[in-house]
Formats: C-alpha cells, sequence, structure tokens
C-alpha cells in the first residue's frame, strides 16, 4: 500500500463565501459561470448558496486561515472584484443595448408611419 499525502485544502473566509453567493444569487448569472470565475468547483458555490438559504453559512473557526493554493487559483488579485466588474460591465452593455434596440423600435414605428401616411397620397 502506498502513503497517503496529507491534502492542502483550500479555506475561504465568510465574507468570501457571502461575496460569491451574491454574485451567484443575480437573476441573470449562471452559479456555473461564477464558480469558474472565482476558481472554485460549482458544487461548493452550490452547497454554501443552500447553507446560506438556511441560514447556517458560517466560517469553521478550527481551521487555520491560509492563502488558497496557487494550483486551484489563476493569479490574479482579487477574484470577487474582478467579477463584480464583469458583471457591472455586462449590465452597462445590456443597458446601452436595450437603449439601442428602443431607439431601433421608434425608427420601425416611425417608417410604418410615414409609409402610411404615402399611400393615402396615392
Amino acid at each position: 500500500m502506498g502513503q497517503t499525502r496529507k491534502r492542502n485544502y483550500d479555506r475561504y473566509t465568510l465574507a468570501y463565501k457571502l461575496q460569491a453567493v451574491k454574485l451567484a444569487n443575480h437573476p441573470d448569472v449562471r452559479s456555473k459561470d461564477v464558480a469558474e470565475s472565482l476558481g472554485i468547483h460549482p458544487v461548493m458555490l452550490y452547497r454554501w448558496q443552500m447553507e446560506h438559504r438556511r441560514g447556517e453559512l458560517r466560517e469553521n473557526k478550527n481551521m487555520k486561515a491560509s492563502p488558497p493554493s496557487p494550483k486551484r487559483r489563476p493569479n490574479r488579485a482579487d477574484p470577487l472584484k474582478e467579477a463584480e466588474e464583469k458583471l457591472a460591465a455586462a449590465e452597462k452593455r445590456i443597458k446601452k443595448l436595450e437603449r439601442e434596440l428602443d431607439n431601433r423600435n421608434d425608427e420601425i414605428d416611425l417608417l410604418k408611419k410615414a409609409e402610411r401616411f404615402f399611400q393615402r397620397k396615392k
């Protein structure tokens, strides 16, 4: 039998978990995408969401806080901040596209009215 190695597990603060759950609960965002951008497994995020709904989400006091392993997380300053920035940029783009769509709809309505006006003149 081979020797088992002690595994290093990532430990997350309660604030980190709550922020991840907040991002995942956004209506137009998939939890899987949030988990991928944070570098965590989607099942872990789903578990945090479930625990948050039940009011059981808490920080494990017995664990020592240690930085997440570099293997699991890409080199980024703050993945939560980066995810929030992406979300804000996406919301801004959605609003811009909605404004453009409204303008196009107004133009189409105007052209339809003009078409009816010129048909009556003939």
